[in-house]
């Protein structure tokens, strides 16, 4: 059974609201970039980088599994040394990579509509409450 989509969550989300959410995104990884003196970076960037694997998988953008593992275990080492030093800092030669992730979902948020952005919001909630990872099947935007 399919539901029946509204005519916004066939439509973008406004731009301002798009550009807020990257800025944010933006911000947390140039706050990891010189060192975090808290957590919450380190979580937000975590939670858009599975949030743009979640959108690739629905067919908005190119992000490859071994691309997600990578920067799965660098954010993982992130939060192993915060944890210990209480400064969450991404190494210089995982930035970029970071940053790449954080265009991407820039772009995702200007161009994927409401109802995929929110298929993928509660793919997200699912997974923090214990839902194990898994590849969804890959369909074209």
């Amino acid at each position: 059974m399919r539901v029946q989509l509204t005519k916004a969550q066939l439509l973008p989300i406004p731009r301002a609201v798009a550009n807020e959410l990257a800025l944010q995104a933006h911000l947390a990884v140039e706050a990891l970039r010189a060192g975090a003196t808290d957590i919450a970076p380190a979580q937000q960037v975590t939670e858009v980088m599975l949030l743009t694997k979640f959108l690739a998988d629905a067919g908005h953008g190119e992000f490859s599994n071994d691309a997600l593992a990578s920067a799965d275990r660098a954010i993982a080492a992130v939060f192993d040394a915060g944890r210990d030093s209480g400064v969450w800092a991404l190494p210089s030669e995982e930035c970029d990579s970071f940053s790449a992730i954080v265009s991407l979902y820039d772009h995702q948020l200007q161009r994927a509509t409401l109802g995929a952005l929110t298929v993928a919001s509660e793919r997200l909630e699912r997974f923090k409450a214990g839902e194990p990872y898994q590849q969804a099947q890959k369909r074209q935007a």
